[in-house]
């Protein structure tokens, strides 16, 4: 068991329900309500549902290999996936004037970094 990889399925899966619950009330209803064109609501959408999925299915990964002591490759890609998305929303953030106006960095970048740990330590 590597209890890295399972810490870093468990933030992913924090991700994915923050995503799914919280992001669809503050994000995705009043971005959706704000779209006039059906095929553009339907691409917002899509993207949505597929990164919520794809939250998912790395938690679920993290959490399956951590279980197993396996993994290591997997584990090392969630890692990258995640630190993208964390730089991605600190600088995002840090344009719209300070660190926590998009605060998601911080739990993308918890899970990078438990990722990259299990990833590390997993034999």
């Amino acid at each position: 068991m590597n209890w890295w990889t399972i810490g870093g399925g468990a933030m992913a899966l924090f991700c994915a329900a923050g995503h799914a619950v919280a992001g669809w009330r503050m994000f995705y209803r009043p971005m959706r309500s704000a779209i006039g064109d059906a095929l553009h609501a339907g691409v917002l959408a899509g993207m949505w549902h597929l990164i919520t999925l794809h939250f998912t299915l790395s938690a679920m990964a993290l959490l399956l290999l951590g279980y197993r002591g396996a993994g290591g490759a997997v584990a090392w890609l969630v890692a990258a996936q995640f630190a993208g998305y964390a730089a991605a929303y600190l600088v995002i953030s840090l344009r719209l004037g300070g660190a926590t106006k998009l605060f998601q960095w911080i739990p993308f970048g918890s899970t990078a970094a438990l990722a990259a740990l299990g990833a590390a330590t997993t034999p």
